[in-house]
Formats: structure tokens, sequence, C-alpha cells
């Protein structure tokens, strides 16, 4: 019986070399899609041998080197040369991780894909297209002043920022917007206005202590003092929100649509997009009211107040993570369908996206926001029933 050229390759590096192939080939199963990503993020070295495997330019130039070779004989070839040959004792599983890997996929993978038929939307039109115009989002705002200064604090110098009111603002070294109680100074009639655009994010200590991590395209505008009597602000997009416990004077945060959410201490997150199809209030800890001209819902942690044409839902929240994890650097998706993600995608790239499919697949991923768009696009698309183009500032999402 004829020996098993596979028998001493390393078992785990021909899965790899299958699992690449068939997703390649559109034809792994669900469990075996899950298989390789799972692979894939085990480290930025999965990560980076996928990329250049399943890269249209390596593509290309391999199979331009199997047309002028018959499969069959190279790989007789390289098995007479040695090429298969069992290692010896004193190579390292590393060194025989990387001989079986070279072999098996560079050969194998290759073939696969040259006598494979094409499939029009593929991986490959991600590999081919330029995203060096799509950059991750970070930590960039502006601060217009009350006599209409406005500030770029990505480029504004760390330390004190005058505002012409006598308060007392700080950029620190992080980055970040401190502001300083100062009974003396400050006037509690003027506005300070905080504003991310498409792919900025910041973060603002008010006066009163209350600290504010502000999503992209959001924007808050608050006093650079609290009067007396109460903590107003106002909020269009998202903000996550510690608001430093005062019962004697509550804290209170206004939406464009006469929303207010009220509270005297606690944690939680408010979206409050306008292009969304309902704003969310969701609480982590304390108790907030949520009240309109209609309605009024009193959450407890775990709850959330879902707001659409005035009325005012109240539900049991069953994914904080997914809810807060832009907060601490991420995309988290939890069963999210397509449009949720994509929504995501185009406000931190500052991407417009084209749908020219319906995807009804849900999707699951934590995903670092510092990660390149090309990247965050391939672990959706190792699923399968998804797959991108980018041409300029616009995705394509085909299936």
């Amino acid at each position: 019986m004829k020996e098993n050229p596979y028998s001493d390759m390393d078992e785990k590096a021909y899965r790899v070399a299958y699992l690449i192939a068939g997703f390649i080939r559109h034809t792994l199963t669900e469990k075996e899609h899950d298989e390789l990503d799972n692979w894939v993020n085990e480290s930025d070295h999965n990560m980076q041998l996928f990329e250049d495997l399943t890269d249209e330019k390596n593509l290309t130039a391999n199979l331009e080197w199997m047309d002028k070779i018959q499969a069959k004989e190279s790989y007789e070839s390289m098995q007479q040369k040695g090429a298969f040959s069992p290692a010896q004792k004193k190579v390292s599983n590393r060194r025989i991780w990387l001989a079986a890997a070279s072999v098996i996929i560079i050969l194998g993978l290759f073939v696969v894909y040259k006598y494979s038929p094409s499939k029009s939307g593929n991986s490959n039109d991600l590999a081919a297209s330029d995203t060096t115009l799509l950059k991750p989002g970070g930590n960039r705002a502006t601060l217009t002043l009350p006599d209409g200064k406005i500030i770029d604090l990505t480029y504004a110098k760390t330390g004190l920022i005058e505002d012409g009111t006598g308060s007392h603002v700080n950029k620190t070294a992080d980055g970040e917007l401190v502001y300083v109680a100062d009974s003396s100074g400050g006037n509690a009639a003027a506005l300070h206005t905080l504003s991310t655009p498409v792919g900025g994010q910041y973060q603002v200590t008010l006066p009163d202590g209350t600290k504010v991590w502000l999503n992209a395209a959001s924007t808050i505008k608050y006093p650079p003092v609290f009067n007396a009597v109460e903590r107003n602000v106002i909020l269009t997009g998202e903000a996550y929100f510690e608001v430093a416990k005062n019962e004697r004077k509550p804290f209170k945060v206004l939406m464009e649509d006469s929303t207010a959410v009220t509270v005297t201490g606690t944690h939680f997150n408010i979206n409050a997009y306008q292009n969304e199809k309902e704003q969310q209030v969701t609480l982590l800890e304390g108790s907030v009211a949520v009240s309109n001209a209609a309605n009024t819902a009193i959450l407890e942690p775990g709850t959330q107040a879902l707001i659409k044409n005035k009325a005012i839902t109240k539900n049991k929240v069953l994914d904080i993570e997914q809810i807060t994890g832009w907060k601490d650097g991420l995309f988290v998706f939890h069963d999210a369908p397509i449009e949720t993600i994509m929504t995501q995608v185009e406000r931190w790239y500052d991407a417009k996206i084209v749908y020219k499919a319906s995807i009804k697949q849900l999707f699951n991923a934590n995903i670092l926001r510092s990660e390149p768009l090309s990247k965050v696009l391939k672990l959706l698309e190792l699923n399968g029933y998804v797959h991108f183009k980018i041409e300029n500032k616009t995705i394509y999402v085909l299936p």
C-alpha cells in the first residue's frame, strides 16, 4: 500500500490548509467557518498568514507559476527532493509547522483555487481594494467656546484652555478635557460645545466630576460651571456617562427629541443618533428616569428604555457589553445583523455603505476599533455569508 504522503506532516498545518482552501472555494460548513475564525483570531501571525494567502496578488502570482507546470508532476518532484520527508529530531515544531504550511498551502491551495469554479463578489474583491482612505477613528474633537471660537483639540497643546468666561479647563497629555470646579469664576449661563467628527471620540470630565465618553459623530453641550439648582447637558449622538453623585442637584441629559434622562448619580449609556430608528438609554448602575411630554419610565440596572415616536418602551438588557463596548475601544457584535455592524463601521471609518445584497445571517465578533478596516471586514467575511468591495470611500456589501 502506498504510504500516505501527509503522514509525517504537522496535522494542524494540514487542517489549516484545508480550511483556507475551503474558504476560497466557498465549501466550508458553518462549523468549519467557526474553526477557521478561531484560528485566525488566535494571533496576529495567523491573521497575517490568512491575509497573505487570500490576497489576490499572491494568488495571481502563484497561479501564473502553476500554469507552467503540472500539479501532479510538481508534487512528485518535490516529494523526490525530500520536501515531504520526515523531520529530523533536531528540527523544532515551529520549523515543521513552517515547512508544512509552505508546502501544503502554497502548492495545494492554489491548485484547488485554480480548478474551482469562480464566484462573483468573493473575498478577493476586498483584497484588491484600496483601504488607505478609510482609517480607523481616534481621539479627535473640537471645542466651541461661548464667543464662537473653535478649538481643534486634535492639535491643541496640553494645558489650560482660555474660554473668556473665567472657567478653568485643561487638555491633558492623554488628550482629554478636564474642567476644574471654581465657585469664584465661570458663567453658568454660557455653554461649551464638544463635538466629535465621524471617526472621532473624546472624553471630558465636567466641573462636577462627571465623566463623559463621547462616541463618533456626537455633540454634547454643557456650562463650564453648573448652577446651584441642577446640572443640565444637551446630547446629540452617543455618550456614556459616569455621573458624580449629588442628590441635592440632579443631573439631566436632554436629547433633541425633548426626551430627558434625570439622575443623581449613576452609570448609563445614551444612543441618541437622529438617523437611527429609535433612541436607547441603557442603565448599568443606579437609577434613572427617562421622560418626555407623553411618557415616563424608571430604569433599574440592566434595563433599557427604547424611545420611538414619543413612545417609551422598557426592556431588560441581555448584552451590556455589546452596547458599551465602544467606550472600551471594541466593536462587540453578538447575533448582530449586518446593518447594525455596518452602521458602526460607517461612523468609525468615515465610509459610505452601499448594500448590493440582503444578508440575513447574524454575526458574532469582538474586534478592536483600532484595527485597520481590511482586518475588520476580513473577520466578518469568515462566516462565508457576506463579502465586501471597496471603491474610494464606499464599501459595497456583497453576497
